[in-house]
């Protein structure tokens, strides 16, 4: 067989190879039991796919179970294998979504973000009205309220910050949260507090910055962000 013949055959094999991969689930879990978590690996498994179990625990907890699949529309094979699995083992999901979902996110569409939440574990609605802080500003996502350009906000617990692409400080004293980048910093002032949407209550998370002169050219630095989050009933 000629070189060249055979150079064809060998590159044609290795795109089988790779369009056949199997698709990897990213699981993250919150007080699922170890041997429930390891019956829904091996079941996963048996189905083809491959599982990586994260010591992550999800984003916004009191959400309950969801899944991150960012495969095309219409391809869903993985889908539905996956919650045929967890379907059985009693987990619903109150959300699919597309490539993320606050700072956990997917873009290539061989993996796929499995996320369960042991609802028996999370607290009821009262006890998260009465707790001081339901949920931490680290596992919330914030978003501009008042500025023309669109601005999300995340931090990190390690006290790093992210604007969009831009990688920022952090530091928290009470009511107060300082956002530094390069030589310039802003404070804001932190707020939280419960509203009712609908037939949800939310727990809404609010960062006013203060007023400075001085960095009137940066932006995002003169918004205001906040953050909604769906309490379980």
């Amino acid at each position: 067989m000629p070189k060249i013949l055979m150079k064809f055959h060998a590159f044609f094999f290795i795109l089988v190879l790779t369009g056949c991969a199997p698709s990897t689930v990213h699981l993250h879990s919150y007080k699922v039991p170890e041997a429930e978590k390891n019956e829904i690996v091996t079941a996963l498994e048996a189905t083809g796919l491959k599982v990586l179990i994260s010591e992550r625990k999800p984003p916004l907890v009191n959400m309950g179970s969801f899944i991150i699949y960012p495969k095309d529309d219409g391809d869903n094979d993985d889908l539905v294998k996956i919650l045929n699995i967890i379907n059985e083992k009693g987990y619903t999901t109150g959300l699919i979504a597309k490539n993320r979902v606050k700072n956990h996110e997917y873009r290539n569409s061989n993996n796929i973000g499995l996320y369960l939440v042991n609802s028996d574990g999370l607290m009821s609605m009262r006890e998260q009205l009465a707790a001081e802080f339901a949920v931490d500003i680290t596992e919330v996502e914030f978003s501009s309220t008042n500025c023309t350009e669109a601005y999300k906000l995340s931090f990190d617990k390690d006290g790093s910050a992210r604007i969009n692409d831009i990688s920022l400080l952090w530091s928290k004293n009470e009511d107060t949260v300082v956002l530094s980048h390069q030589n310039q910093s802003q404070k804001f002032t932190y707020s939280n507090k419960y509203e009712r949407n609908g037939a949800t209550r939310e727990l809404v998370m609010q960062l006013v910055p203060y007023r400075n002169n001085t960095l009137d050219s940066i932006k995002y630095f003169n918004c205001k962000y906040q953050s909604r989050t769906p309490l379980i009933e």
